[in-house]
């Protein structure tokens, strides 16, 4: 239930109060006890909703009424039922305007038919056929409003979805298209690499052949590859020259590392 503070007096009120204790003592304003926020006129009526308890003692921001917003609380059926009375008077026959008016005051005003009824025959002092006959309208009219905006909600949430389905089917397709080009890129990946292995085997067996004993330290045979392929491995970090190098000597049988000495074998 929302409370209210006078803003003139400081006297604490139920919703229901606020109107009468206006008239009495003819404040201007009313500010809700949970957030604070101040209401001139009849605004009040429609704040129907607050913060939470969580938000209340964690000190959060009151950032105005929340209206089953997705990203935060989602609004109870009650609320969403205060809610729906209040913007009922926008559009009501002139008839029902004052009685809605007197319902949006109140925080429990019933959702189900029965219930609603005998609230409205106390609360409004609606008696007899006439009141009888009142109270079918009032409930026809907030009940056509109700069946609207659940069908709105409906409507919304089966747009929401389809958009989620579409953006899914978007996503995989383009992972399908991603796949190939990945696959094509891995492959060119793959041959540059063979390339350059094929490159160092040659300028290694090259530089072992002009060496003493045909053999030589890896570091000083790097230095060399380096120099003599600057070009073909200028994008090339060390890590990946050292690594070409290794697996150069793996693949090619006539070249052998023993300790860090590289040389030909025979």
């Amino acid at each position: 239930m929302v409370f209210f503070s006078c803003d003139k007096c400081a006297e604490m009120l139920k919703k229901s109060k606020v109107d009468s204790h206006a008239y009495r003592c003819g404040c201007d304003s009313v500010s809700c006890v949970d957030c604070s926020v101040s209401f001139w006129g009849d605004d009040y009526k429609l704040h129907t909703s607050c913060v939470t308890e969580a938000e209340r003692y964690e000190k959060t921001v009151y950032k105005g009424p929340k209206k089953n917003d997705t990203k935060g609380r989602k609004m109870t059926p009650q609320e969403s039922w205060m809610e729906t009375i209040a913007e009922a008077m926008e559009n009501c026959p002139p008839a029902l305007s004052s009685y809605l008016q007197t319902l949006s005051s109140y925080d429990n005003v019933p959702r189900k038919e029965k219930a609603f009824r005998n609230f409205s025959a106390n609360s409004l002092n609606l008696r007899g056929k006439h009141g009888d006959d009142t109270i079918s309208s009032i409930w026809k009219h907030l009940s056509s409003l109700r069946e609207a905006k659940m069908k709105q909600q409906e409507e919304a949430k089966k747009a929401e979805q389809k958009a989620t389905e579409e953006k899914k089917v978007e996503e995989k397709a383009e992972e399908k298209v991603e796949e190939p080009k990945k696959s094509n890129e891995s492959k060119s990946s793959s041959k540059e690499g063979k390339k350059s292995t094929k490159k160092v085997v040659k300028a290694m067996k090259k530089a072992l052949k002009k060496a003493p004993s045909k053999q030589m330290k890896i570091k000083e045979l790097r230095k060399i590859i380096e120099k003599k392929l600057d070009d073909e491995l200028k994008n090339m970090s060390k890590d990946d020259i050292k690594k070409t190098m290794k697996l150069a000597i793996e693949q090619e049988t006539s070249i052998a590392l023993d300790d860090k000495i590289v040389k030909i074998v025979q």
